[in-house]
């Protein structure tokens, strides 16, 4: 045990060698600079960190980062930087890196959750009070939600800042309304800032002035409904089977990681209801929060204002908050329309786009299984 660890002390003490000789080159612009002897020493170094029950020791890393002696590299930031890169094949590596799915749920329960900040407008009325999470409050968007599309509403802004690369939309979800039960509204609004206007303000309120928030616990929009029926199933077997025939790369490498992260049931977006019994064998069919939905005070003060679970990270926390919602507390809807671009606000930092963000989702849907695998309604 002690021989172990004097042969990572070593090694860390190698590797600082090596951060600041590579600090060097950058500071004297050296073109040969790059760190791919440095990301391998750190590759190994994960894994003589990992303990014999599987326990990833990431204070053992302490290396610093550029020639900048304040910031340090540990390894957390290293996996964390390839989790969250714009390139598949370093999210690939980053699953590569756990042996199994209590290994990668572990360092997903384990990760930092970012700083914010909250900035508040219109304190003064507090019925209503909507929360938005963004990365900019002075941004397009924000200022949009503000001089716009809840205009005259108690606005909770929680800022996450551009470069927080640990941000937790979870996290920051229930901050704002933490925040918003200090004022003891009827409804709190929880919307993305990456929104657009169709009804007036107006047509909100008045709507929300029809209900009893003693007796409904949230409300979703006509609007969203169209789109936002979620079903979560297993794939039926001539699906596999197709997959096999076709043999794409991109279905095979999601396979593979399925299969090593035991990832049996997941989210599709069908509004038909025929389309979906034909490719998944249903287990749960509800309406998904999605970007947009009305918690009423008493509800979010009878459940926990820790509405999100933060483990997921920037992917899925709707869905799992929606499951046990749909099933468990009364919900109805109102005539009020409002317009959603989607994923448009947080960019790479949150989720990305396009193929890093269906592979990053891949961790959410190991933990989502975790917890619902064995769960019916």
């Amino acid at each position: 045990m002690h021989k172990c660890a004097s042969y990572v002390h070593l090694l860390c003490i190698v590797i600082k060698l090596m951060c600041l000789i590579c600090a060097v080159k950058k500071q004297l612009a050296i073109k040969k600079y790059n760190h791919k002897f440095l990301n391998k020493a750190l590759a190994f170094l994960l894994l003589m960190a990992i303990s014999k029950n599987n326990e990833i020791r990431s204070n053992l890393l302490q290396c610093p980062l550029d020639n900048n002696d304040k910031i340090f590299f540990t390894l957390m930031d290293y996996l964390n930087n390839l989790f969250t890169s714009k390139e598949p094949k370093d999210i690939l590596r980053f699953y590569d890196f756990f042996d199994n799915r209590d290994q990668l749920i572990k360092w997903m329960m384990e990760r930092p959750k970012g700083n914010y900040g909250i900035v508040e407008f219109n304190k003064e009325n507090n019925d209503i009070i909507v929360v938005i999470p963004t990365m900019d409050v002075n941004g397009k968007f924000a200022k949009t939600c503000r001089d716009e599309i809840f205009k005259g509403l108690h606005i909770i802004f929680v800022e996450s800042g551009i470069g927080n690369y640990y941000f937790n939309y979870a996290h920051n979800c229930n901050a704002g309304i933490k925040k918003a039960l200090e004022y003891n509204p009827k409804w709190i609004i929880l919307s993305n800032d990456d929104m657009y206007k169709i009804d007036d303000v107006e047509v909100l309120v008045n709507e929300l002035s029809k209900l009893d928030p003693e007796k409904i616990d949230f409300v979703f929009t006509s609007k969203i409904v169209d789109y936002i029926y979620f079903i979560i199933g297993k794939p039926r077997i001539y699906i596999s089977i197709l997959r096999r025939i076709i043999r794409h790369k991109e279905w095979k490498i999601k396979e593979k990681i399925f299969k090593k992260y035991e990832i049996y049931i997941y989210g599709a977006g069908f509004k038909n209801k025929f389309l979906s019994n034909l490719f998944y064998k249903n287990l749960f069919r509800f309406i998904n929060t999605g970007s947009f939905v009305i918690f009423s005070g008493n509800f979010i003060k009878k459940i926990g204002n820790n509405l999100f679970d933060e483990t997921y990270i920037n992917g899925v926390e709707d869905v799992d908050l929606s499951l046990i919602i749909n099933y468990n507390y009364k919900f109805t809807f109102i005539n009020y329309k409002i317009g959603i671009y989607h994923g448009m606000s947080f960019g790479n930092i949150s989720a990305g786009k396009g193929v890093p963000r269906g592979i990053r989702e891949f961790a959410n849907w190991a933990y989502f299984n975790k917890k619902f695998y064995n769960h019916s309604p």
